[in-house]
């Protein structure tokens, strides 16, 4: 099950930074951004998936790992989106471990929109983003 889930996220993440464009946004690359950002959205996806799966030690690394890829998205409104983000999963981690299965899942699709805001252009639904 982890290779399967390993494997997705692997090519989830390839696909979505492929789609990234190069503009420069605070001396970083948007490319990188956007991987940052995919990185984050894989990993709340991963945990949200091993939540409904009942596999709580696979979210839990999951949500910290998306915790940590958080941290590395910066610059203006990304970086005050990114801390709303990380405060959704700091909560959905603790609903979790507290055996609110349903509440965290609820809580981190917040939180997968969140970042996903991050990518998507105003025009398009978003809050403005990246592209």
């Amino acid at each position: 099950m982890m290779n399967t889930i390993k494997a997705w996220l692997v090519s989830s993440f390839l696909v979505l930074s492929l789609s990234a464009g190069n503009i420069s946004e605070a001396g970083v690359d948007e490319g990188v951004m956007a991987q940052r950002i995919n990185a984050t959205i894989a990993h709340l996806e991963g945990a949200r998936k091993a939540l409904v799966a009942n596999e709580q030690d696979t979210a839990q690394e999951h949500m910290k790992s998306a915790s940590q890829s958080s941290k590395d998205i910066f610059g203006g409104s990304f970086e005050v989106k990114a801390q709303r983000g990380s405060k959704a999963i700091a909560n959905a981690r603790r609903l979790a471990r507290d055996g609110d299965t349903s509440g965290a899942v609820t809580v981190l699709k917040e939180a997968e929109e969140i970042y996903k805001s991050l990518i998507r252009p105003a025009s398009s639904g978003g809050r403005g983003g990246l592209n």
